[in-house]
């Protein structure tokens, strides 16, 4: 396991707040209230600390979602799956961010070249 002493006082709370296994999955709302922290930060810390190897897991299961410490390959499976799938819509949105700013480029210099003529 790493070194707790590496982390910053909140995230150590954060990371000592969440349970262990996704059976015990806390929500973020819950989390937030036992911290003290808004759910940007709670997002922030969780990403943060998956940098440095620590285990932390999510679920978007209406069930059983949230944030927990991953204790097994399935565990770890869920919320690689979940990551993957956020990156894969960013990348998208971004492509098409790209994609809507050259057309509305093209279509405006066709304009100007037209009104010019």
């Amino acid at each position: 396991m790493k070194d707790l002493e590496e982390l910053t006082k909140s995230e150590r709370k954060f990371y000592l707040s969440i349970p262990k296994g996704i059976e015990n999955a806390i929500t973020a709302k819950k989390l937030a209230v036992i911290t003290g922290m808004n759910t940007r930060t709670l997002t922030a810390h969780a990403n943060h600390l998956r940098r440095k190897g620590f285990p932390i897991g999510a679920s978007h299961d209406s069930v059983n979602g949230g944030y927990y410490i991953i204790t097994n390959a399935e565990e770890l499976n869920v919320t690689v799956r979940t990551l993957e799938a956020y990156g894969r819509k960013q990348l998208q949105s971004a492509y098409a961010l790209k994609k809507g700013w050259r057309n509305r480029h093209n279509r405006k210099e066709v304009k100007d070249n037209e009104t010019t003529i």
